[in-house]
């Protein structure tokens, strides 16, 4: 619970064309609400970090309004499809466990959403497909899934409607670990050297665009 250091203020966030302090985008979050962040390859999900830290920030202001001492994680969640798995602990998907590796298969994929109850899920930007989809898993989705975002590996999705900045010297501890627990061989030098350049610059800057149930499920 090392994330639990962030506050609002760490955050600069645009939505929809007007900034909205971090407080206000997440008014109605809940500590028992649940991201899950999709990232085939193992290292893509940094490129939703900002979103990801946020919620995280999010779930822990809802703990310091009570006012009480906590020792407590959230219970979000990575999806990846490729061995070995990068650990995102540091992001406070914790524990490894959290980090789970399922079938290139948008059944299975949303079978394990479904099961851990995600209510907030981001996925890829890409173009959309035509998954065969079961019925009792659509409808499991449309219950518990409330906002949907697609993310890029880039940082940079199209089209966005959402703009996270963080501000935080973490920031380079925390990304340089999840890229260390990927060994060197499975992950590109030029892929590296980017990453660790985009988080030894102490801010960062992504973006993300809404997208409605039926579009994130094409993603899968």
């Amino acid at each position: 619970m090392h994330s639990s250091g962030l506050r609002g203020t760490d955050f600069d966030l645009a939505f929809q064309g007007r900034s909205v302090a971090h407080a206000e985008f997440f008014r109605d979050w809940r500590s028992t609400d649940r991201v899950g962040l999709l990232t085939p390859d193992p290292t893509e999900g940094l490129g939703a970090a900002t979103l990801v830290l946020a919620c995280v920030t999010a779930f822990y202001d809802r703990y310091r309004e009570r006012k009480e001492e906590f020792f407590a994680y959230p219970d979000y969640f990575t999806f990846q499809r490729a061995k070995p798995t990068a650990n995102y602990g540091m992001f406070d998907i914790w524990p490894p466990r959290k980090n789970v590796l399922v079938p290139a298969d948008p059944q299975a994929t949303l079978e394990a959403i479904t099961e851990r109850g995600i209510t907030l899920l981001l996925v890829p930007d890409g173009p959309p497909g035509e998954p065969e989809l079961a019925p009792v898993e659509l409808e499991s989705g449309r219950r518990t899934l409330r906002r949907c975002f697609a993310y890029a590996a880039t940082g940079q999705a199209a089209a966005p409607d959402l703009i996270v900045t963080c501000r935080a010297l973490c920031l380079r501890e925390y990304g340089t670990a999840v890229l260390d627990t990927v060994p060197p061989s499975e992950l590109g030098a030029e892929l590296r050297t980017r990453w660790y350049s985009e988080f030894s610059a102490g801010s960062l800057t992504q973006s993300f665009r809404s997208l409605e149930l039926g579009d994130a499920l094409r993603r899968l």
